[in-house]
């Protein structure tokens, strides 16, 4: 597998160091790519269902993700050691390269686990969007974006994936905004703290008019995560609109 995954790398990613020899042992390969020593080891045992069966249940991405994986019984684990001290946006972007050209050259393949963000992608999704969005953040196969309605006909949701690009995760549990609207506005926060980093506060408040002044708290997860979130509280808004960002 190793040349065919180098000379896609190569291929596919023209300004990438050229990958360096191959180091093989019973169940692994190693090539060093610039400063990456990038990884890759068969795994002769499914990844546990445990582990799956949340994103496989939840993914928007991979709506038939049960019935194509629950009966794979291997994996391949993709893991890159830096030598240096890379960005985490850099880490995951050579991370999501390698395994962009592993989808290729491997038949066998059906979709990738991406453990930072605890969600399943289909094969082809995978290689496609990063193809079109690198070196721009490819932040649909980076961040899940999860949101659903409540009892009382307010949303909530939250993101898995924004801690692991050196961000904080948005979460909100009031939303005035239908999910596929929650979504969006996650969706559209997300992108512009990658492009321009940390740059809404605790305080400050984000929409598009007065009339939709949703404020954002630096706070503990109400969703199990274990490092502070950014929290989105919609109980000073009034109208139900989609829009970008403002600073009160």
């Amino acid at each position: 597998m190793s040349p065919k995954v180098k000379a896609d790398l190569a291929a596919t990613w023209p300004d990438l160091p050229t990958a360096g020899e191959t180091e093989k042992s019973e169940k692994s390969i190693v090539f060093d790519v610039g400063d990456a020593m990038v990884t890759l080891t068969l795994m002769p045992g499914p990844i546990p269902w445990s582990d799956l069966e949340g994103p496989c249940q939840t993914s928007v991405l991979f709506p038939n993700a049960i019935e194509i994986l629950k009966p794979h019984r291997a994996h391949l684990l993709i893991a890159i050691l830096f030598k240096g001290q890379p960005t985490p946006v850099e880490r995951s972007t050579l991370l999501t390269q390698v395994t962009a050209s592993v989808l290729n050259v491997c038949e066998a393949a059906l979709g990738v686990y991406w453990g930072n963000a605890t969600m399943v992608i289909p094969k082809d999704l995978f290689r496609e969007v990063a193809i079109e969005s690198l070196p721009e953040p490819p932040g649909l196969i980076w961040i899940d974006f999860r949101v659903g309605p409540n009892e009382e006909g307010s949303t909530s949701g939250f993101t898995c994936g924004m801690k692991a690009l050196g961000l904080m995760e948005l979460e909100t549990e009031n939303a005035t905004e239908s999910p596929g609207e929650l979504r969006e506005r996650f969706e559209g926060l997300a992108w512009y703290l990658l492009e321009n980093g940390l740059v809404v506060k605790d305080g400050h408040t984000i929409g598009e008019d007065a009339n939709t002044r949703i404020r954002v708290d630096y706070t503990n997860s109400s969703f199990g995560h274990q490092s502070q979130v950014m929290r989105l509280d919609y109980s000073g808004t009034r109208k139900k609109k989609k829009g970008w960002f403002g600073r009160g």
